[in-house]
């Protein structure tokens, strides 16, 4: 899309009021949210999360007026929606990284840049819109809020304790959160776990919303984790579950679809309950999951729709947004990137002979195979080698998830490191693909049959591709024992498969359900009424359904108040440049986000080899500092490390004479703070 003056006369702009007053209305509940978990309301809260969602509604709206990459797209509200956020929200991700000036007058720049866009355009026409699109958008928001009601009302008092009902990444999130709220260009995003170091290349993408609001409404860092980072996410995965099916089989299959993904309880709370395997469990517990699957449906959608209308246009759309994706989730890059390039060689609906199809392919190939080379050059990222070495391995690790019973002595008997391939795989494959999607499973290769001879290949196909390639990916990849979490290539895209075959089911129940002899607007009553029923699932599954039975340690956080009042003196008392050091390093990041300050060293809860000499190095240095014995020496060395507060947790030795250890500035419990 060029944007030229001329250009941009020649186009004919489209929009809804009604389209307006959803957006609204639903900026508005992303505030509400925002309250309930920051314990208040702020009017600063709405009007950011009202400009937000405005501009991702313009921008979105500027896309939908471009009819080489509009056509055959549902380009509705909620495509809208999520093509803005994937503009806008990644254009703040870049200047995050490249502007001195802070993420809400970069905000302020993105945003009259859009808003000078749209009133360029040529003309615009009211249009009334899709309807069904707006009953996705009600759909969405009451499904999120069930799912979400852990992170939405996230800490519970206990009198001594605190509850905190997300999961324990959920501080990990906040610290982050506050980085990019605080960034001035890239020299001031750090690592999280060294101060004054500059943060490695990640997929940090989905922070900048939340960052947003924060730093322009002053929301806590946790609450806007659990408020806006958590249920956002979410509620973009019904949008996107809508835009892929209702683009490819229409407008109210697309609600069905957008339905059976929020609705329906997944492989593990069917009966399988391994809830590591469990779709809800991971898209409450990886917010960066939801971002994620939002962009990829995106790109296939624009990569599926290319192909069935042989447009090099929308298929290079699709390419560029699953290029943007690496910003929001590395892992669905290297599980889908293959296929994204290899369905165009095989299903694009133009006249390439056999030769130009295998050259394609063999291009694809080449260029995922260099472009692995050269990833794994990049920092951090983890091991990519397919050689089926860790079948046993990554099974040992999904059956150990399981409850104990017959299926896991089963599972224990025969699969595992210790057992033949042939078994790893014979079971192995079953297990995990029940395991995911229960019941869906079966019902996939009934509708796959049911609509063979009323779908085009690659719309029919297209689950069963994504299936083989998850099994291809998790059998195959070798687990990365250097890396903080060895699974994370072979597990994450698990959630690609479920959301994938389950929008599909959905939305092909859906395509039966409109081409029936019920009237359409008695089919659609139907469905909406199905809806309100189906909110059950949600309402019984929300509460507790980030808990993890074998990680009982973590699951859920329960914090002491006396942690919660340190963290409160040191935020209250100092300001936000300050560095702190706690004497058990942190590892679960509760005293850096909740005090909202820098950390001279934490420890993370997983091993994390990279920078781990500079950690190991730190960490010294603080065991040396805690063994000193000269008051001046004490206060001297803390200031040259750079930190302000040091918390001290009752069992931790230190050989600090009285004069200073035994005058902390304040004492909660078994916490004493002493500030240099």
């Amino acid at each position: 899309m060029t944007f030229s003056p001329r250009a941009l006369r020649a186009v004919t702009l489209t929009y809804s009021k009604q389209d307006l007053a959803v957006v609204s209305l639903l900026a508005a509940v992303v505030a509400v949210w925002a309250a309930v978990a920051a314990g208040a309301f702020s009017f600063r809260v709405l009007l950011a999360s009202e400009a937000a969602f405005l501009a991702f509604y313009l921008v979105g709206s500027l896309f939908a007026a471009w009819k080489p990459l509009a056509t055959g797209i549902l380009f509705d509200l909620p495509l809208r929606l999520l093509a803005g956020y994937a503009v806008v929200n990644t254009a703040l991700l870049v200047l995050a990284w490249v502007s001195p000036l802070g993420v809400v007058l970069n905000f302020c720049a993105v945003g009259a840049l859009a808003a000078s866009l749209y009133f360029a355009t040529g003309a615009r026409r009211e249009s009334p819109g899709e309807p069904a699109g707006r009953w996705v958008v009600g759909i969405c928001v009451v499904a999120t809020t069930l799912w979400c009601q852990d992170s939405i009302h996230p800490m519970s008092d206990r009198g001594t304790w605190v509850l905190v009902k997300p999961w324990v990444d959920g501080f990990y999130h906040a610290v982050h959160i506050r980085l990019f709220a605080l960034s001035h260009g890239g020299a001031s995003i750090e690592d999280f776990r060294l101060a004054g170091v500059p943060a490695r290349p990640y997929h940090y993408g989905m922070y900048l919303l939340p960052a947003l609001v924060k730093q322009a409404a002053g929301v806590p860092s946790y609450a806007a984790f659990a408020g806006i980072l958590a249920p956002v996410g979410v509620l973009f995965t019904g949008l996107a579950a809508y835009a892929f099916f209702g683009s490819l089989w229409g407008a109210w299959p697309g609600v069905a679809a957008c339905m059976a993904l929020l609705l329906l309880p997944d492989g593990a709370q069917q009966g399988m309950a391994n809830p590591f395997m469990s779709y809800h469990f991971l898209t409450q517990i990886s917010p960066s999951a939801t971002y994620g699957l939002a962009l990829l449906a995106v790109a296939w959608l624009f990569v599926v729709r290319g192909c069935r209308q042989g447009s090099l246009v929308q298929l290079a759309t699709g390419w560029a947004v699953a290029c943007l994706l690496v910003g929001y989730k590395l892992h669905y890059v290297v599980a889908s990137a293959l296929l994204l390039l290899l369905v165009p060689a095989l299903f694009f609906e133009r006249q390439l002979g056999a030769r130009k199809r295998a050259a394609w392919a063999a291009s694809a190939v080449a260029f995922y195979a260099v472009s692995l080379i050269f990833g794994q050059k990049v920092p951090g990222v983890p091991l990519i080698r397919f050689d089926g070495s860790s079948a046993g391995e990554i099974l040992r690790l999904v059956r150990s998830f399981a409850k104990p019973g017959g299926l896991r002595d089963f599972l224990e008997a025969h699969t595992g490191p210790a057992s033949p391939w042939t078994s790893n795989l014979l079971i192995g494959i079953p297990y995990v693909s029940l395991a995911a999607l229960g019941l869906f499973l079966p019902l996939l290769l009934v509708f796959v049959v049911l609509l063979r001879k009323r779908t085009p290949r690659l719309e029919l196909l297209f689950p069963l591709l994504l299936l083989v390639n998850f099994l291809a990916m998790f059998f195959g990849l070798a687990l990365d024992f250097d890396s903080s979490t060895p699974d994370e290539l072979s597990h994450r895209p698990i959630m690609i498969v479920y959301f994938f075959v389950v929008t599909w089911l959905g939305g092909a129940m859906g395509r039966l359900l409109a081409a029936s002899r019920f009237p359409a607007g008695r089919a659609h009553a139907a469905l909406l009424g199905l809806a309100a029923v189906l909110m059950v699932v949600p309402a019984v599954f929300g509460p507790g359904v980030q808990l993890m039975w074998a990680m009982p340690r973590i699951s859920p956080v329960r914090l002491p108040v006396s942690l919660i009042a340190v963290a409160d003196y040191i935020r209250s008392h100092g300001g936000s440049d300050d560095v702190f050091q706690d004497s058990q390093f942190d590892q679960t990041y509760t005293l850096a986000a909740l005090s909202e300050r820098r950390t001279f060293v934490t420890h993370t809860m997983t091993r994390n080899p990279f920078r781990g000499e500079m950690v190991d190095t730190r960490t010294a240095a603080i065991d040396h500092f805690m063994g000193l014995r000269q008051p001046k020496l004490i206060v001297a060395t803390a200031r040259a490390f750079g930190f302000r507060w040091f918390v001290l947790e009752r069992g931790d030795r230190v050989d600090w004479p009285p004069q200073i250890a035994d005058h902390p500035v304040f004492e909660s419990g078994p916490f004493r703070l002493y500030e240099f």
